[in-house]
Parts: C-alpha cells; structure tokens; sequence
C-alpha cells in the first residue's frame, strides 16, 4: 500500500497519479468539512480538466454540490442514515464506474466504495479508513499557528498533482444585482448547540438600530433544522420581533436556501451552517463566534466577516456552556453593527 508524504511546502517531485479518468470524491458527513472540501474539488478540476468527477454525498448536500456545476460532472445522493447497502444501490442505479475514489473518512459511504470494487482508494491514514484505502498519503504535521480546514483537503490534492493553494480553487458563482436596498438576512440559531448562539435580544437591539438608520431594511429570518433547536426558543424569539413592532419574512429549511440568500445585501449569523452556505455562493455575511476557533473553522472568502471578543475558556467547542456564555455576552451590539456596515460596502 504506497504511502506518500508531504505538506503545502513538502510536496513530492513525483505525485501520486490517478489510476483513470473516472474519479468519485466522497463527500464528508458534516456539512461544514462538506464546505471546506469544495475548493479541493476545484483543484482537482482545475488539474485532471479531461477526468469525470462524481461526488457521493448526502441528499442534504446535494444543492451545495450542484452549484459547483463547473467542476463536478456526476452528483450521486443517499439519505443521510443510508447503510453502505443502500449506498451501493444507489451507485448502481447511477451506472457509473470509478477507477479511482477519494475518501475523508471512515463512513457508510467509503465503505460502499470500498465494497465496489474501486482499483484506487486514496485517502488519509485516518483511524479505521485506512482499512479501505489502496493508497494512503499522509501529510507532515507542521508547526506553526492553526490552519484552516480547507488546508486539510487542499492539502490531499496537492499530493496528486493539483496546483491547490490559488484563487481559482476558491471561485464561486457570480451573485445576482445587489437589492436596491439594504436586505438582511438573518441566522439567529446554530445547528451546532446552544452555546454558539449569540443572545436574542441583542440581535432585536441590532434590528432595531439598523432600521432606525436605515428607514427602508427588510429582514428576512433563516430557521433552524428542525429538531436543532428547541421551538421555545424560536418562538421567544418570534414574540421579541412582535414586541419591537419589526416586520420580518421567515424562510424555512424547505426552501431553496442558496437562491433565497443570494438576493440578500448580507447575512447576519451565529457560529452556523448558514453562514456557509453563504460563504458558498460568495454573499457577505457577518458571523459571530463563541465557543469555536474562526482561524480553524470560519466560513470561506474574505466577504465573510468573523465578530469574536476572545476569552480564555474560548475555544472550548461545547454544545451546551458550564459557565456564564462570556464568549457571547462579550460580543456587542456596536461590534456586530460595525461588522454590517463593513459587509454590506462588499455586495
């Protein structure tokens, strides 16, 4: 089983070469990892342009998947609790052969690719995938500060050949005409816990700041994944928008979220799978973090804008707070408003 090593500055002279022109790239689970894959995605467009990509993915990233239409040929969807049976199903009902596969991680999904009987199975020594790997790369550990997680999959097609760390592996589509005038899109609650949560009534203060200096905003509220957070606390929020006489408009998870964001002037979010998808389609978004690291997971582009007062016990990475939310208590009003003007001057 080759192994091959290196980092972003200790790429070898020989990479590692693709077995054939039909690759699948296995989506990762979390929606987020899902994200910071992407450019990767790109790269590997961008250096094998006569290969047919495929992405295996769950059916609740396959609108993501579509809108990177340019460098994905084949998009082949599983619900997400699928068992590598069904997975492999699905594969066969798509009629698709690989000759080679990239893997993340260990899932239902590699284990179905793995069950099909791919020549090549590229991937990261991870725990348990190495099992389903012909070819193992491992990348160096380097020191220094955090690195992102798209490093983490740029990285990998590096190995491969990809001239990975450029702009155009960071492309996204053109949005359409700015409104006419300030619409803001908003995010309130986080698929990731409680605690990632910046306080209600300070999003209500910031609402109503910004319609008392901008007469005309329209607000559009973004709900959660059902089951993510407690309906309680979306209908409290619901009865402050009420008290504060603001009139808003409300989009549900059914909708399609990427278009419905697209039209917006920014989006205002905390620490959630919103602010990537905006990140996605290139839209300026304002994104507040608590108890997550921004230098390790932040939305993707420089149109996104991280507001963050940095505490001692931050990052913790915590669903639920053991203390008092001082990562979120710390971030104001003033700075989340701030962070709007700057957003809104990048549509």
């Amino acid at each position: 089983m080759p192994v091959i090593e290196g980092g972003k500055s200790d790429i070898q002279d020989d990479p590692l070469k693709l077995k054939g022109p039909s690759v699948c790239v296995v989506s990762p689970l979390d929606f987020r990892e899902a994200c910071f894959s992407v450019p990767a995605v790109r790269a590997l467009r961008n250096s094998h342009p006569d290969a047919v990509i495929s992405i295996l993915c769950p059916a609740s990233q396959s609108d993501m998947w579509k809108r990177v239409a340019a460098a994905v040929d084949h998009i082949v969807e599983y619900q997400g609790r699928s068992s590598a049976r069904q997975i492999a199903s699905k594969l066969g009902e798509a009629d698709l052969k690989f000759d080679s596969a990239i893997l993340w991680e260990e899932c239902n999904a590699a284990k179905a690719i793995s069950g099909a009987g791919v020549a090549q199975r590229l991937g990261y020594g991870a725990k348990q995938l190495e099992q389903r790997l012909t070819d193992i790369i491992t990348v160096v550990d380097m020191s220094g500060p955090i690195q992102h997680r798209v490093r983490y999959y740029l990285n990998l097609v590096a190995q491969l050949g990809a001239d990975a760390f450029v702009k155009s592996s960071f492309e996204v589509p053109q949005l359409p005409s700015a409104p006419e005038k300030l619409c803001v899109a908003i995010a309130p609650f986080s698929e990731y816990g409680r605690a990632y949560h910046w306080p209600m009534e300070r999003i209500i203060e910031v609402m109503k700041v910004l319609s008392e200096r901008f007469p005309d905003v329209s607000w559009t509220v973004f709900e959660p994944v059902a089951g993510s957070v407690k309906a309680s606390e979306l209908d409290e929020f619901q009865a402050l928008i009420k008290e504060q006489d603001l009139c808003v408009g409300y989009r549900h998870r059914d909708d399609d979220l990427y278009d419905a964001l697209a039209k917006h002037t920014v989006l205002l979010a905390s620490d959630g799978d919103l602010a990537h998808m905006a990140a996605h389609v290139g839209l300026p978004a304002v994104v507040i973090f608590g108890p997550n690291a921004p230098e390790w997971k932040r939305p993707l582009g420089k149109q996104s804008i991280v507001v963050r007062d940095h505490v001692v016990c931050s990052p913790c990475f915590l669903e639920k707070c053991p203390l008092d939310s001082r990562c979120q208590k710390q971030v104001t009003v003033d700075m989340v408003i701030d962070g709007v003007e700057q957003a809104r001057h990048l549509r």
